[in-house]
């Protein structure tokens, strides 16, 4: 996975102020900060080191629903 962080241009080939993340030469994000693509692209290269944080590849089925899933906030308020 080649993961490239550049200023981002137009179509047309005009450079603008904004920069972009491109994954193996494809668009995946374009933001106003440097440092924002660059996050952008540290936590796509990086893996997942915390034992306490999981992520989809470390879920067994993640295409499954909690059992414990609530109904949501305004269920519970009274009106």
């Amino acid at each position: 996975m080649n993961v490239d962080v550049a200023r981002y241009r137009k179509a047309d080939g005009y450079e603008t102020r904004f920069w972009s993340v491109t994954v193996d030469g494809e668009l995946l994000a374009v933001t106003v900060y440097r440092r924002g693509a660059q996050a952008v692209a540290d936590a796509l290269t990086t893996l997942n080191r915390d034992p306490h944080v999981t992520t989809l590849e470390d879920a067994p089925n993640p295409g499954t629903v909690p059992h414990n899933a609530t109904a949501g906030v305004a269920a519970d308020r009274a009106r």
